[in-house]
């Protein structure tokens, strides 16, 4: 997703919130309900693969450190 329209996105949400008197705890649902609406569910998509790819770089980085932890214990 290009950053120039996301940003876009995302500065119509926030000032609809403030428009709307939307304030503390409230602000973060609207803003992801309405960005998802805004962007036609994009940006869930985008934010999905985002969850499966910080997984896939976490268990990389948990299998290479279990073997650098075993080839020091084998010193």
């Amino acid at each position: 997703m290009p950053h120039d329209y996301i940003d876009k996105i995302i500065e119509d949400a926030v000032k609809e919130a403030d428009d709307k008197g939307i304030k503390g705890k409230e602000v973060t649902p609207f803003l992801l309900k309405r960005i998802v609406e805004l962007t036609g569910g994009k940006s869930l998509e985008t934010n999905i693969h985002l969850v499966v790819n910080n997984a896939k770089v976490g268990a990389k980085i948990a299998v290479e450190y279990a073997a650098l932890r075993r080839s020091r214990k084998a010193l």
